[in-house]
């Protein structure tokens, strides 16, 4: 998303760390998560070693492809006070929480076998869920009706409403 230069305001500070509060806590979620299961003795799987790199490359190849994408949309020749929504942003408005929400958990649990994590992914889309509405809240502020159409026609998360 394009913010213009008034989100950098000493004001706003403590909100733009949204991100850098929400992931540590994906990841203390997933290290809880793991250690519950060392400390319960809690069953995993086990697949081939042919499915775990053909399914590992696959899902990271799809995240690396998704991540990069949308930094591309933050690179423009055009210095418009705004928000992007073309490219990635015209399927999914946070690609990068969609990443750690989704294919984070994917891939750690492919690579510790753990079923717990797949169910972690509920709490952690509600984590995000909250951290995600109060930013909304505040471009709303910013950009308005605008800012609500593209809501509207955009899905938060996941490409189709």
């Amino acid at each position: 998303m394009y913010l213009n230069k008034k989100l950098h305001t000493k004001e706003n500070k403590n909100f733009l760390r949204g991100g850098t509060k929400g992931l540590p806590a994906s990841f203390f979620l997933i290290y809880v998560t793991l250690e519950y299961e060392k400390a319960f003795n809690v069953q995993g799987y086990e697949i081939s070693e042919t499915w775990f790199f053909v399914l590992f490359f696959l899902i990271f190849l799809e995240a690396a492809f998704i991540f990069f994408w949308a930094l591309l949309g933050f690179v423009t020749k055009e210095k418009t006070r705004g928000f992007n929504a073309k490219g990635i942003y015209s399927f999914v408005r946070h690609p990068i929480c969609t990443l750690v929400v989704f294919h984070t958990n994917i891939l750690a649990s492919l690579w510790f076998g753990s079923y717990l994590l797949f169910f972690l992914m509920p709490l952690q889309y509600l984590l995000w869920l909250k951290i995600i509405v109060r930013e909304e809240e505040y471009l709303i502020g910013i950009f308005g009706q605008e800012y609500i159409d593209y809501m509207s026609n955009v899905s938060r998360f996941i490409p189709w409403k």
